[in-house]
């Protein structure tokens, strides 16, 4: 099954050709008079094939290589120049920042690598090295990989505290050794648009250990003095640029490959020499790319496990010493007049020049096509807003299985509940691809969006009861695939690496909540499903918590939708 991305487009033009400009622009360049329906359905129509993936990535990788270098090279050259006296004014606010970040009650963020390893985790992606992606395989049944004597003599150290830590690692040591040591991360690319990959890096598995227990002291910090939860965030920045777009009142900066950025140079530059050291030695120095050793010259890549904590870290006093310069308050509690996720900032428009004029003092490049300080458009952590209302597009990267085409149906009718803009041709071929069974798994709306057709129950055209007078009805679920643990054994699913059984090692993923009924979940790059019989009691019903492109429907608009684009589409399963 492959469906033509070139015949999805084309219909979904026919559905808001009413409403799209010709020539196609982006939302956020339409003409200040621009209707909500043209902003919405020009996003949506720029968006359905942007990160479609494609056969043949080659000139993506090679555009995303030549960018990296080209930061890398920039990282390299980048010298402090404070030009102007308030370049100086902004530069000396950022310093204090850092510095009152760093050290709460004037004492050291930590003054011992023994907090680093409290807070040491191992990340659900690969290492180098590991025979598996699981914190079990990595840290008690895998050859451990590190950029230095000292990582592991700390690391070796620290879990002779912990009697059955401390047996893991002997059980490991006798089957693979001490520790390999390497000096590079290893690039790969995944796909993220048809113009360019995205870049990013293997760590090895003890400095990928020691970087996100870094990264959890910064976040831990975050919380404290910013009350900046990560995890929470996004919904607040959605919330500040969705009354920007009404109000201007907030500017929405977007950065260039800001996580490739934050030089060293930089680094040694604003903070201390105890926090600066501590980044070198948990840093890879260089990374393979294309076989090649290449010498980083930015503190830190995606895939490095404190890039993101720190760029936020970074961006957030960055913020705030704007706000001192240009005398704005800043508001931590409550309702925050702030926001910073990743490279995703929101700023008071007042403050907007000195934030710009200040990331490019240290070395960062505005993004400009998606950093918004005038108008009624914004975006910020997966929302765009126009004047208030949600006008985020549907992002469709392949449709080859029919869960595939599951999930661009539920999305685009959800998108359409949420606009008010039918999408009946669109929807009618994605449905007419599937086979004649896969069209009977129709699901209630909270149901996952690969299970089958999501539908209100007046669309369905038999229904099903169980014993209980409960809607009975068939989904899709992903086959999970595991590590199975027995009495002296270890079994691995076909095509992974074998694993040696260690008592100790699986005690202690237990008891950090990896090992759960005799199994170890493990990650997989093609998902298997199968079908299973569920059933509900209340079918026509929206959680009060969903939402849809950052904003809640009710359930009348949502069956509307749903009746003016699918209609007769579904017939009766045999």
């Amino acid at each position: 099954m492959g469906l033509s991305p070139d015949v999805l487009y084309n219909a979904i033009s026919s559905d808001v050709c009413y409403y799209s400009p010709c020539p196609q622009m982006g939302a956020a360049n339409l003409a200040p008079d621009a209707s909500y329906q043209q902003v919405a359905s020009t996003a949506l129509l720029s968006s359905l094939l942007k990160k479609w993936v494609y056969s043949n990535t080659r000139n993506a990788d090679l555009a995303a290589k030549e960018k990296f270098l080209a930061f890398n090279k920039k990282c390299k050259d980048w010298c402090l120049v404070l030009d102007e006296v308030w370049d100086q004014e902004l530069y000396g606010n950022f310093l204090k920042e850092v510095d009152l970040f760093l050290h709460p009650n004037s004492r050291m963020l930590f003054d011992s690598y023994w907090y680093i390893l409290e807070a040491g985790r191992t990340g659900p992606g690969s290492s180098l090295g590991a025979n598996g992606q699981s914190m079990y395989a990595k840290l008690f049944s895998s050859k451990m990989t590190a950029t230095s004597d000292e990582l592991y003599l700390m690391y070796s150290t620290y879990v002779k505290m912990y009697p059955e830590w401390s047996n893991a690692e002997i059980i490991r040591y006798l089957h693979h050794g001490k520790y390999s040591y390497v000096d590079s991360s290893r690039s790969s690319f995944v796909p993220k648009s048809e113009d360019i990959s995205r870049m990013i890096c293997t760590e090895p598995s003890l400095n990928m250990f020691f970087q996100l227990g870094l990264g959890s002291l910064i976040e831990g910090r975050m919380r404290q003095v910013f009350n900046l939860d990560l995890s929470l965030q996004p919904e607040i920045n959605q919330r500040l640029a969705q009354e920007g777009s009404i109000d201007g009142s907030f500017c929405t900066i977007d950065l260039s490959s800001a996580s490739d950025s934050i030089s060293l140079s930089l680094c040694e530059t604003v903070f201390p020499p105890w926090f600066y050291q501590t980044l070198v030695e948990l840093r890879s120095p260089n990374t393979i790319l294309d076989g090649e050793s290449v010498r980083l010259d930015m503190v830190s890549t995606m895939g490095n496990g404190f890039t993101f904590p720190l760029q936020t870290f970074i961006f957030s006093c960055l913020i705030r010493a704007a706000y001192h310069h240009c005398g704005l308050r800043i508001d931590d509690r409550g309702l925050k007049n702030w926001g910073c996720f990743g490279d995703d900032l929101i700023v008071d428009k007042r403050a907007y020049r000195s934030v710009v004029r200040l990331l490019g003092i240290l070395g960062f490049q505005l993004n400009g096509s998606k950093s918004f300080s005038e108008g009624h458009f914004r975006e910020s952590c997966g929302a765009d807003w126009f004047n208030g209302q949600p006008v985020r597009g549907v992002y469709i990267r392949k449709l080859t299985t029919p869960q595939d085409i599951f999930v661009a149906i539920n999305l685009l009718n959800d998108w359409s509940a949420c606009t008010g803009i039918n999408l009946p041709i669109g929807i009618s071929y994605l449905i007419s691809e599937l086979s004649f069974k896969e069209k009977s798994f129709l699901v209630p709306f909270d149901e996952n969006r690969d299970a089958g057709i999501r539908v209100p129950s007046l669309l369905l055209p038999k229904v099903a009861y169980d014993h209980n007078l409960s809607y009975s009805y068939r989904v899709f679920r992903a086959v999970p695939k595991s590590i199975r643990i027995g009495d002296g054994t270890v079994k691995v699913p076909r095509g992974h690496k074998r694993l040696l059984y260690n008592p100790s090692g699986l005690l202690i993923a237990f008891l950090k909540g990896e090992v759960k009924t005799g199994t170890i979940t493990v990650r997989q790059s093609r998902v298997m499903y199968r079908s299973k019989r569920r059933c509900t009691p209340n079918w026509d019903y929206i959680p009060a918590t969903s939402l849809l492109y950052g904003c809640k429907v009710g359930w009348e608009r949502w069956e509307t939708a749903l009746q003016v684009n699918i209609g007769g589409d579904l017939e009766p399963a045999p």
